[in-house]
């Protein structure tokens, strides 16, 4: 279990990987072993898994921490926000307030609201006429700020002209 999990991982940070990974964790052998070797001992060297050799001769791939990091990062690059077919008229705010200490987490999570295209309202408020609590929610546990970002689902905001216009909703 514990190898499926790391492949997973490993699979969305190395796209190629995955035909050596899934040959390997399916017990396959039809794919060269030379290169699933390779391809796993380039990982270790990353630090992006580690290896343990067990009594019984088999072996076990984990995923580090510093690889889910750069397997996250990889889903991040990735990840939208679903448009919905009808807008349900119902507004996503996404307020923060993350102190000043975790400055550098403040900024990457909102570069990555506006890449997911949400709308600045303020500085600490972004809008986005789609749901998006997931993505959200994701953002705020990756950069260790759950208690900090707020999710408010509302019904009517006030002279949201200029946002309906950005979201090419008039």
């Amino acid at each position: 279990m514990l190898v499926a999990v790391g492949a997973i991982g490993v699979i969305f940070a190395f796209p190629g990987a995955a035909p050596a990974i899934g040959s390997l964790v399916l017990g396959e052998n039809s794919y060269d072993r030379w290169k699933t070797r390779k391809i796993i001992m380039r990982l270790k060297r990353q630090r992006f898994v580690t290896i343990k050799e067990n009594p019984d001769n088999t072996v076990t791939v984990t995923i580090t921490r510093q690889g889910m990091v750069r397997a996250l990062t990889y889903q991040l690059e990735t990840m939208k926000v679903k448009k919905q077919k009808k807008w349900d008229k119902r507004w996503r705010v996404v307020i923060f307030d993350i102190p000043e200490k975790y400055k550098k987490a403040r900024e990457i999570f909102r570069m990555r609201l506006r890449q997911l295209s949400l709308y600045l309202l303020q500085d600490s408020v972004f809008v986005s006429p789609y749901p998006c609590f997931n993505e959200v929610e994701f953002l705020r546990e990756l950069y260790g700020i759950p208690s900090t970002v707020k999710y408010l689902l509302v019904e009517k905001l006030e002279d949201d002209q200029e946002i309906k216009e950005y979201f090419s909703l008039v």
